[in-house]
């Protein structure tokens, strides 16, 4: 049996092979997907670097991001894997299922009560990456999907409603200002660009990525950051009072991990945000949860590998 594991992102692919007991029987290759004008070049362009003949695989799990332009479907996969059963999942369901019995050596503690997560109470998961992902892993070891980061925003400080009307106009789609609008990668970067032209700056940078390696050397930069920290500890607000998942807040993506990379997690500000002064129990709850950092970006390979078994 010879397996192969796939997570599409919006930035990134990311490929493993997989042995029968589901681990990785190679350390995962991660490419950028903007050079492939679609998922059967970048595959092909995989297995033919790795050697991997496609009509030896027998099973080949796919986590698919919202955020990709790419058209994939089982129909067309089988000419890519002719002889393998095709798994095809919404890549931050796979991400949640990597995290149902995820190692305390794959977390870092940010904030709340300093204690292991309690998987005998409902945990939650949001991915800032391109988009914005939010899901559920229940005490039965089930997750549950959400479309959380389509929400409309619940803002607390008037420069917080201006930044949200103001990224509106960066917007392709006419929809309802939602969380993902500045939690998201793209809105990082529209925001920078908001409160540039405000101060009369000239910005050049290339993409959210070229702009968070600037960091803590760019005022505007930071100005984004308290922003986006404020606007983050709100929407983990509600989503551990709506999902009542006090067990654990496990905080993962593209985004988040430059941020802890780049020394940019405003971990002060994103907790002051979450502990909103709500009633004594629904605060007390909120501050009792243990927050966590995910470490390791290969967290959705390892979902698909559960599902598979």
């Amino acid at each position: 049996m010879s397996r192969l594991v796939i997570d599409i992102g919006g930035t990134y692919i990311r490929f493993s092979r997989a042995k029968e007991n589901c681990s990785f029987s190679v350390v995962p290759h991660k490419i950028k997907a903007e050079p492939f004008a679609s998922f059967e070049e970048a595959a092909r362009n995989y297995l033919r670097q790795q050697q991997i003949d496609p009509a030896a695989l027998t099973h080949v799990a796919i986590a698919k991001s919202g955020r990709s332009n790419w058209s994939l479907d089982q129909e067309s996969c089988a000419p890519i894997f002719p002889n393998a059963h095709i798994t095809l999942v919404n890549d931050f369901e796979a991400n949640a299922y990597g995290l149902i019995d995820v190692s305390e050596d794959d977390l870092l503690f940010l904030g709340g009560e300093q204690k292991p997560p309690d998987k005998q109470q409902m945990r939650a998961v949001i991915g800032s990456g391109t988009g914005l992902g939010l899901a559920y892993i229940s005490p039965q070891g089930e997750v549950l999907k959400t479309h959380g980061g389509h929400m409309r925003p619940a803002l607390e400080t008037q420069a917080q409603m201006d930044m949200m009307a103001a990224v509106q106009k960066f917007k392709t789609s006419p929809t309802i200002p939602i969380y993902e609008d500045v939690l998201g990668g793209d809105g990082l970067l529209s925001m920078y660009k908001i409160l540039a032209a405000q101060g009369h700056l000239y910005t050049d940078y290339r993409d959210t990525h070229h702009m968070l390696e600037a960091g803590q050397r760019d005022p505007v930069v930071r100005q984004v950051m308290t922003l986006y920290h404020e606007i983050l500890g709100l929407f983990a607000h509600q989503v551990l009072a709506f999902g009542h998942s006090y067990g654990a807040l496990y905080l993962t993506g593209g985004i988040t991990d430059r941020l802890i990379g780049h020394n940019l997690f405003a971990a002060e500000i994103f907790l002051k945000s979450l502990y909103q002064k709500t009633v004594p129990i629904v605060l007390d709850d909120v501050r009792d949860t243990p927050v966590y950092w995910v470490k390791d970006e290969f967290v959705s390979l390892k979902g698909l590998l559960r599902m598979a078994q």
